[in-house]
């Protein structure tokens, strides 16, 4: 895999909304390269849219050197406490889950591609199989002509703490023509910890440690915000870890809207997503190629993703519901 393809990973975090989310995620990804790699080939696929001390050993009529220390650090302690970055002020997780009701046990079917044109599928299996916990069994691939020019099977396992609604685990598994990436994350009371193998590899993994709370995983995200009562003009915004990083998803509420699923109208919730990357200093950092992105949930009991777009930069990609078995 070239670095450039590796660089595009983060691009469809977009899928928030999505029982699908993460493998939207992954998926919806490659085919943005298998785009690239249609133009690339002539093809006329249509265009769419801390700060250090230096020491100083004369004092003089001065206080000793060390009064300076004790000044400066305890300054500095209340200065970090104050500095918090903006954007914390503006999250809404600390409420809690709001109380619309779970979702039943399902299996959920999603096409992804791009102008119309079909280039990947995905299984979701939704269940509770303990008490406390919920659990999302994934998988997909690419498919058709597209899987041609680039190939992608995935899987994806999560556990989730079903009375916070606040995730604890994920594994994924992601297989390329001619690598396999492996990634396993930790989410801790007060940190996230994740770790990405490639194989092969000449180099050894680093672990990413995220010293936040609270983070969804993007399970969790969608179940967390489709609790809330979702209002016209409501928006939520809560810190969401994808692929191998930690982002600011903010959700506004649209309104109502109908839309064609498979041939049939849909009463649906029209949400809109922004996304920020959130840098190793807590700073928030635009997106180089998500430009934006929007979803539709089904308007009933169920609150299901009925479709998803993300803007980016050769237009935009989609992900649709194509079956639901309610078990």
């Amino acid at each position: 895999m070239i670095d450039e393809q590796r660089s595009r990973r983060p691009i469809f975090i977009a899928t928030l909304w999505a029982r699908a989310s993460w493998l939207f995620f992954r998926i919806a990804h490659r085919t943005i390269q298998i785009r690239a790699l249609h133009r690339q080939s002539g093809s006329d696929l249509p265009e769419k849219r801390p700060t250090g001390l230096r020491h100083n050993t004369y004092l003089g009529d001065r206080p000793p050197v060390w009064i300076f220390a004790i000044v400066l650090l305890v300054t500095g302690d209340a200065a970090c406490a104050d500095e918090k970055p903006d954007w914390i002020g503006l999250l809404t997780s600390d409420k809690g889950p709001g109380t619309f009701a779970a979702p039943p046990a399902m299996r959920l079917g999603y096409l992804f591609g791009w102008s119309g044109i079909k280039a990947a599928t995905a299984d979701i299996h939704f269940f509770s199989p303990t008490r406390n916990t919920f659990e999302v069994d994934a998988s997909g691939g690419t498919s058709g002509f597209p899987r041609t020019l680039f190939r992608l099977d995935v899987y994806h396992q999560a556990t989730e703490n079903k009375n916070t609604l606040r995730p604890i685990h994920f594994f994924q598994e992601e297989k390329y023509r001619q690598e396999i990436v492996k990634t396993n994350v930790d989410f801790e009371s007060d940190c996230v910890m994740g770790l990405r193998e490639k194989i092969p590899s000449d180099h050894p993994s680093k672990p990413n440690v995220f010293k936040f709370s609270p983070v969804f995983d993007m399970t969790t995200a969608l179940l967390w915000v489709r609790s809330q009562p979702l209002a016209d003009g409501d928006k939520e915004s809560i810190v969401v870890w994808a692929s191998n990083a930690p982002y600011l998803a903010t959700v506004r509420v649209i309104g109502r809207d109908t839309i064609k699923i498979k041939g049939q109208n849909q009463n649906a919730i029209r949400l809109d997503l922004t996304l920020k990357k959130i840098d190793k200093k807590m700073q928030l950092k635009d997106h180089k190629l998500f430009k934006g992105g929007r979803g539709w949930l089904s308007d009933d009991n169920k609150r299901i993703p009925l479709r998803i777009e993300a803007d980016i930069f050769i237009g935009y990609v989609f992900a649709e519901l194509e079956s639901m078995q309610l078990e």
